[in-house]
């Protein structure tokens, strides 16, 4: 039996999918780390290849998603099941840069002073002392930096997954009254 859409019902279900969809995307980020300690070439073919199954078992679990909300509530169209992907992605994103840093905070509080370190060691020819002191001001400042983008990395692929997995589930019908904007 169908639910009836109302937007406090989308809100709640997009709260609850973007719980879900975190969670595996979390999963999935610990896995490429574990992939990323592989040395040499190895790790880097481990990490491309956990790169691309984190993303597409994503976009799998976002379709799911979004199928499912349109199939559990009746009165969702084209517009509605767009503006609910757009909220799991937000909440999605939100939980993902929570764990980000959480991860780099608690978890692994080193890897940003090893990153710096990395750079330091690719560039350190090309820096003056001005950059060096820059850089320097910038590092307690890096946990925050990451975290935003973050949220902007994460909503932009569901944005993305949400244009694209949209119209195959609810297609535009360009004959029909209700499809448009201003019915809502």
């Amino acid at each position: 039996m169908q639910k009836e859409y109302t937007s406090s019902a989308s809100w709640n279900s997009a709260a609850i999918a973007g719980l879900l969809m975190a969670a595996v995307t979390i999963a999935l980020e610990f896995l490429g780390s574990l992939s990323s300690k592989a040395p040499g070439f190895a790790g880097g073919i481990l990490n491309f290849f956990a790169w691309a199954a984190k993303l597409i078992l994503c976009a799998f679990t976002f379709r799911e998603l979004l199928k499912r909300f349109h199939q559990n509530y009746s009165g969702v169209d084209y517009f509605a099941l767009k503006r609910y992907g757009l909220k799991l992605a937000l909440f999605s994103a939100i939980l993902v840069a929570g764990y980000s840093l959480v991860n780099l905070l608690l978890i692994n509080p080193d890897s940003i002073e090893t990153m710096m370190d990395a750079f330091r060691e690719g560039y350190s020819s090309m820096m003056d002392s001005n950059s060096e002191a820059a850089m320097e001001k910038m590092l307690p400042k890096m946990p925050a930096y990451i975290g935003f983008v973050t949220v902007i990395y994460c909503f932009i692929w569901g944005w993305l997954y949400t244009g694209i997995f949209t119209k195959g589930i609810a297609p535009l019908d360009p004959f029909s009254d209700i499809n448009t904007p201003d019915n809502q």
